[in-house]
């Protein structure tokens, strides 16, 4: 498994945690020849008796596999501990917080989708039913009026009204007597007024399946106790499960229309 340096706060806990990793003896020959040296210096490494250069950093970071990301930080952890005073440390760490605030917030981790203008957002996100439709045109067998009035159990000349402007803003063509999908995502940041009437919409309707719960759908609630520290952790693998679901959904081939809701919150109020 694939160990997370954004998970570390110094480069050498991380290589500590890759070679503990590793399955087969010769890790640290391996990592070692990678770089260009010794085994015995990769010893002195983990026993922070010398520091890695940053032209070895950088070896380590190609034999690891890191992503773009992945290496930047991974070389920021190492020249804030080869830092020799405490101002160049500090400025090396505000760099590493500002990655992991970045990181906490999805739609930074995410790729960009479309930008609607103000009024059509606020009628998007106004109903669920606009984004429903707007997913479920994806959906070979969904694209006609009837399935779809049929499918969502709502009058014919509400779904016209939303079809109708869901094709001026561009998030579905009409192509016969079908409709098809334009733009496939819409996404907004949490700093957006909107996100809590999207979210809101969605619970709704997640409260309602609940009476009518199928063998492939889940519902999930606990309240539990646990450190500060491992809050983060549990929103970052959250997290990565999210980008982990998007990139299945994204070559997944459209046969049926889920809802995913996740929520991570404190129920106290202070």
């Amino acid at each position: 498994m694939k160990k997370d340096v954004f998970e570390h706060s110094h480069y050498i806990s991380y290589l500590k945690a890759h070679l503990e990793e590793a399955s087969s003896r010769g890790a640290k020959a391996r990592l070692a020849s990678a770089m260009g040296v010794q085994a015995a210096y990769i010893s002195q490494v983990l026993q922070e008796k010398s520091n890695l250069s940053l032209e070895q950093a950088e070896a380590a970071s190609r034999f690891f596999n890191h992503t773009q990301q992945e290496f930047h930080f991974f070389l920021l952890l190492v020249q804030k501990d080869r830092a020799g005073t405490k101002i160049l440390r500090e400025y090396f760490q505000l760099q590493i917080e500002g990655i992991l605030k970045d990181r906490l917030v999805l739609t930074k981790r995410l790729e960009k989708a479309a930008q609607l203008n103000e009024n059509d957002r606020h009628w998007y996100y106004s109903s669920w039913l606009p984004s429903a439709i707007h997913i479920a045109v994806t959906i070979p067998t969904l694209r006609s009026v009837e399935r779809l009035s049929n499918a969502f159990d709502i009058p014919v000349e509400k779904l016209l009204d939303t079809l109708e402007r869901l094709e001026v803003i561009g998030l579905i063509q009409k192509k016969g007597a079908e409709y098809i999908p334009g733009l496939n995502q819409v996404r907004i940041g949490k700093d957006s007024f909107h996100t809590l009437k999207h979210h809101t919409n969605w619970r709704l309707q997640a409260l309602q399946s609940l009476d009518r719960e199928q063998g492939e759908e889940l519902h999930y609630s606990a309240v539990v106790s646990l450190a500060e520290a491992d809050v983060i952790k549990i929103k970052n693998i959250l997290l990565d499960a999210i980008q982990q679901n998007i990139e299945i959904i994204k070559t997944s081939k459209e046969e049926a229309l889920f809802c995913l809701c996740l929520d991570l919150f404190r129920p106290s109020r202070k």
